[in-house]
């Protein structure tokens, strides 16, 4: 389960917190400049800023942090993107003000415990996250429009239901600080639910009596109107297989899983085994059942190498992935995350490579890329209809493990005309320190595109047609709940996506939208 929202600054690392909080880290050669960096990587792409303690870019580069023990008298927070090391500030607990070009804000650390943290303004090192920030919602059996909000705006038409407190409700989510004027008594905002069992902030349930009615999911276009709908079109039931090297089916009908890791680094026994495994149970009873899964990559929180004299936990993690994934009977094919690396967004494993063969990266291939016979990090999935009316390719990149090789092949791949074209990777565009994001980049858009799948962030949100499910069961950022990804064909030919909750199995009414074969937005 997700970390209850609570002030421990114990349990976050910190040290002395009196006082003005200046921009200062532990990690070698920070000196006090803004310490900026996420699940994620030692360095961000050139050109972006380092901000000092006035928060003035300096023209250098963000730095990273892993957890908070690297951040000196700050915390490891996740948020415009990634994790990165921030001051503690306000929030009632005696702390100092944020300085200038910075904003006090309630985030999640980077094991999930809420923390009021120092912001940098102006996105500093990457795009803000949330819930379920992007374009146009597409379908629903209403309509509305937005200018990118995040959360959309509900209104409940019942005050409570099952394991869910309203607006009105008292309850102990902590998604906004009670100081706004727009945060809700059940400690959330915008018409959002507290999960009382996760103490999370959630999209009104669909599934319970009364639900809510919410506009459209921001940011141009026409959007959801009341309910996830299923847009234009029907869905035709599914015959055929597909197996460990691809398949042929009547249409594509597979499920999107995201990073699952434990909030805390080589703790096997915080492993969010109850999480994962009620996804893949939840994936296992729809009807119809998806053909195969596609994950987004971080299956682990481990040390790699392992410390002096400690045997690594990297293997017993995966197991216990393997053992929740085995509830869903069809194949799982997995893109490699930072985690199968070393943990840092900027690592490159592989022979070879910067940070070489480590226990992660082979424990990886071995567990969860051998069963597919599968014996690099990168690899292609071709899956047709019988009468080959129409073809697909899901395209894996490892963006962790990036080389000149990787380059070529990724090339050549997307150079093979399909029909429609998946990539997955674990990194989204703006998480740019990941060695192949930027050059696989220059690559996908060279070629059609039907669809971007992508995690790294811990929650979901879409643009266009790139999305990021991230919110398999590590520590989650935002208000979004943990959830899975379903991608279906339409009778129309188009590709149409939806989230689902964990809990509930119900669809979240503000993600619903439709692709064409070559990535275009429609009804």
């Amino acid at each position: 389960m997700r970390i209850a929202s609570r002030w421990v600054l114990v349990e976050l690392g910190l040290l002395a917190l009196g006082g003005v909080v200046g921009w200062s880290a532990g990690c070698s050669g920070a000196s006090s400049d803004l310490l900026l960096g996420g699940d994620s990587g030692a360095v961000l792409a050139d050109g972006a800023p380092v901000l000092s303690g006035d928060g003035a870019a300096t023209g250098g580069r963000c730095v990273a942090c892993l957890t908070s023990s690297t951040c000196g008298s700050g915390v490891c927070a996740q948020f415009q993107g990634d994790t990165f090391c921030a001051p503690i500030c306000g929030g009632g607990e005696g702390l100092g003000a944020c300085t200038a070009g910075t904003t006090c804000a309630l985030e999640s650390a980077y094991n999930g415990a809420q923390v009021s943290v120092c912001v940098p303004d102006g996105n500093a090192c990457g795009d803000p996250i949330g819930p379920s920030g992007g374009d146009s919602g597409g379908g629903g059996s209403g309509s509305g429009s937005g200018s990118g909000s995040s959360p959309p705006m509900c209104v409940p038409t019942s005050a409570n239901c099952a394991g869910y407190a309203g607006p009105t409700t008292t309850a102990s989510c902590k998604g906004c600080s009670s100081s706004s004027s727009t945060c809700q008594a059940n400690g959330c905002y915008g018409g959002w639910y507290c999960n009382t069992s996760t103490s999370t902030c959630h999209e009104p349930p669909t599934g319970c009596s009364g639900g809510a009615t919410c506009s459209g999911d921001a940011g141009g276009g026409t959007g959801t109107g009341v309910g996830s709908g299923t847009g234009s079109g029907t869905f035709p039931p599914i015959t055929g297989t597909v197996g460990t090297t691809g398949g042929t089916v009547s249409a594509l009908l597979f499920a999107i899983v995201g990073d699952t890791r434990p909030a805390n680094v080589d703790d096997t026994g915080g492993y969010p085994s109850t999480i994962i495994d009620t996804i893949f149970k939840d994936i296992a009873a729809r009807s119809p059942q998806p053909s195969f899964v596609v994950s987004t990559g971080d299956y682990q929180f481990s040390t790699a190498p392992p410390a002096s004299g400690m045997a690594s936990t990297s293997a017993p993690q995966l197991a216990l992935y393997m053992a929740a994934r085995a509830s869903f009977p069809g194949p799982q094919f997995p893109a490699m995350g930072n985690h199968e690396c070393n943990g840092y967004t900027a690592s490159n494993c592989g022979a070879g490579n910067t940070d070489g063969v480590t226990d992660n990266y082979t424990n990886f291939l071995a567990t969860m890329l051998g069963p597919l016979g599968q014996a690099k990090p990168y690899y292609a999935i071709d899956i047709a209809a019988p009468d080959d009316t129409w073809t697909s390719k899901f395209v894996f990149i490892a963006a962790n493990a990036w080389d000149s090789a990787q380059s070529s092949w990724l090339d050549t791949t997307l150079a093979v005309s399909t029909t429609y074209t998946f990539v997955i990777r674990h990194e989204a565009t703006e998480a740019n320190t990941a060695p192949g994001v930027s050059p696989s980049d220059a690559i996908i858009e060279k070629y059609p595109l039907t669809l971007e799948i992508c995690g790294h962030t811990h929650d979901y949100s879409k643009s266009g047609n790139k999305i990021v499910m991230g919110n398999g069961g590590a520590p989650l950022t935002g208000s979004g709940d943990y959830g899975y990804g379903v991608v279906a064909q339409r009778s129309d030919g188009a590709i149409v996506v939806d989230e689902y909750d964990y809990m509930t199995n119900a669809a979240v009414a503000s993600f619903h939208f439709a692709v064409t074969p070559t990535g275009t937005l429609t009804e």
